[in-house]
């Protein structure tokens, strides 16, 4: 397993663990502010690990919010659609990916950050959570996805909480192609000697996931979560997949206010 601490790209590491756990708060709830170290996948399907530092942020101000959506950090405005069933939009930033972060990738093209942009619903009912979230790049041929969420509050003592979560995620031509699709010049290029391949839309990936958290005192609290990830459909064929399952986690410290 190769790990790096990436202290000079903060925002790299934040949006890397966001894209592949997907598992930080999407709810109102406290508000919080914290640090983080998470464990990842160099990319979702990559036999390469890395070790990056995570800021956690959790704000919501009236109809302004800004926290994690469909696996991006971001900012938007939601409103009310009924008890417990919100609604709303937002922008975010997108992941990257450089040839240089793995073997299996040199000679390929980047995919540089970008911007993106989507739409959620999530309802709330008691312990449940259930969202749904299609984010889209505001970036030329980078494509769109869609996210399908669900969380249950299994306990709760005064100190401290334990839920557990799945989701899966839906994705169309444009994003297969550019993240696991491989084109005759690229191939060509491949240090790994990649052949050819042809990504299509479908579902990619589903994930399993835990979050325990523990108040130390009325604002500070720990935060942990464990999971595992595994690609699934067409996708598994592409020459970029080495295995098909990724664990991941993070631990990190959150203050309340």
């Amino acid at each position: 397993m190769r790990t790096g601490m990436l202290a000079r790209r903060p925002l790299l590491a934040a949006v890397a663990l966001l894209a592949a756990t997907g598992a930080q708060a999407e709810q109102s709830g406290p508000n919080f502010v914290g640090l983080g170290v998470g464990v990842v996948p160099v990319y979702q399907g990559s036999d390469d690990y890395r070790t990056l530092p995570v800021p956690m942020i959790n704000y919501h101000s009236g109809n302004f919010f800004i926290t994690p959506r469909a696996g991006l950090p971001a900012m938007g405005l939601k409103t009310s659609l009924a008890k417990d069933l919100d609604a709303g939009v937002f922008v975010g930033l997108g992941l990257g990916r450089k040839s240089s972060d793995s073997d299996r990738l040199k000679g390929l093209d980047d995919i540089d950050f970008h911007g993106a942009y989507g739409a959620y619903v999530e309802w709330a009912p008691g312990p449940y959570s259930l969202g749904m979230a299609y984010k889209q790049a505001a970036r030329s041929g980078y494509g769109g996805s869609l996210e399908l969420r669900a969380s249950y509050l299994a306990w709760r003592s005064e100190s401290s909480s334990l839920r557990f979560g799945v989701s899966t995620e839906w994705a169309n031509k444009d994003q297969m192609q550019t993240w696991y699709g491989v084109t005759s010049s690229q191939a060509a290029k491949s240090r790994a000697g990649l052949k050819e391949y042809s990504a299509s839309s479908g579902f990619k990936s589903v994930a399993l996931f835990s979050t325990w958290s523990y108040r130390f005192t009325p604002s500070w609290s720990a935060v942990t979560t464990v999971g595992v990830s595994s690609l699934v459909g067409d996708v598994r064929d592409s020459p970029l997949v080495e295995r098909n399952t990724n664990v991941f986690g993070n631990v990190g410290v959150i203050y309340a206010f």
